[in-house]
């Protein structure tokens, strides 16, 4: 039952003698915002340098790094399911989806 209004921060919901409106600070939120894209370049430095080092082995043609990483490597990677069925969206388009899939 609580509604957020981001752009002011602020929060407001119902309680039993009225409104309560919940205040945010704007000088934290903006440090959080700072450490989040900190880190965020962080991660996307260390994955750029993995990348890097395995283009080096390969330019030095050390046969135990690839420049592909291994399948146990790839974090959060997709895998179709095995049966998969066709579903026309248009004349143009279909999407696919498991054949396995329930009605519900």
């Amino acid at each position: 039952m609580a509604v957020p209004h981001y752009t002011y921060l602020k929060m407001k919901m119902p309680g039993t003698k009225g409104i309560i409106t919940i205040n945010g600070d704007y000088e934290k939120s903006s440090a959080c915002a700072a450490a989040s894209i900190r880190l965020a370049e962080s991660l996307v430095i260390v994955a750029e340098k993995k990348l890097l080092d395995r283009v080096v082995a390969m330019a030095g043609k050390q046969p135990n790094l690839s420049p592909e990483p291994k399948e146990s490597e790839t974090e959060g990677s997709f895998k179709p399911a095995k049966e998969t069925k066709k579903i026309p969206l248009d004349p143009e388009r279909h999407i696919v989806i498991g054949a396995n899939l329930d009605s519900n």
